[in-house]
């Protein structure tokens, strides 16, 4: 089963992803480019070189996919289960962030959004909570009208903002589209 953006268990299967992938494309534009100095007496004038080149590009691609998330990684079971259990009705939980910006890589551990709200909690090593919680509240801002979002440093507080969340109705439509931006930043 695939693990979409979001998912528990997701930096890991990243991780995994994206290493596999570098080595994939290493090989195989290694043996093309050996395969065409066999075929074309040890020249590398050929066109077998510019496919080799070639496969350099997406195998870059999982390279820095894979740097980006190494320091991160994937929350517990028990972490999970636990915000899991208060999660209220008509919120989704996405876990396993690491959202860039132009400026910065950010990681965060939880992320719930319905009723109005986007409630997350950073990761524990992550100090740009002030930078996080604007980066988050102006992209939310241009999907979702009255939109909260609420950026905490500690699950404790997380936790708690979570048995605080008033269900209430909202338009389902942007709550797909802030579901959305939020699933779009995530590496």
């Amino acid at each position: 089963m695939k693990v979409q953006r979001g998912d528990f268990g997701y930096i890991k299967a990243k991780k995994k992803k994206s290493l596999t992938g570098t080595l994939c494309m290493a090989a195989i534009g290694v043996a093309i480019f050996l395969t065409g100095l066999f075929l074309n007496k040890m020249s590398n004038r050929n066109i077998f070189t510019v496919i080799a080149i070639l496969f350099v590009l997406p195998g870059a691609k999982f390279l820095v996919a894979y740097i980006v998330t190494f320091p991160y990684h994937s929350v517990s079971t028990e972490r999970y289960d636990r915000v899991k259990k208060v999660l209220p009705k008509k919120m989704v939980l996405y876990t396993d962030l690491v959202i860039t910006s132009p400026e910065k890589v950010m990681n965060l551990d939880f992320v719930a959004i319905g009723n109005g709200q986007v409630v997350g909690v950073t990761a524990e090593k992550e100090k740009e909570l002030s930078y996080i919680r604007n980066y988050l509240t102006k992209g939310v801002q241009n999907w979702g009208n009255g939109y909260k979002v609420k950026i905490v440093d500690s699950e404790k507080l997380f936790i708690s903002e979570l048995e605080r969340v008033e269900i209430c109705e909202v338009d389902e439509e942007e709550e797909k589209t802030v579901k959305s931006y939020i699933t779009s930043l995530i590496v």
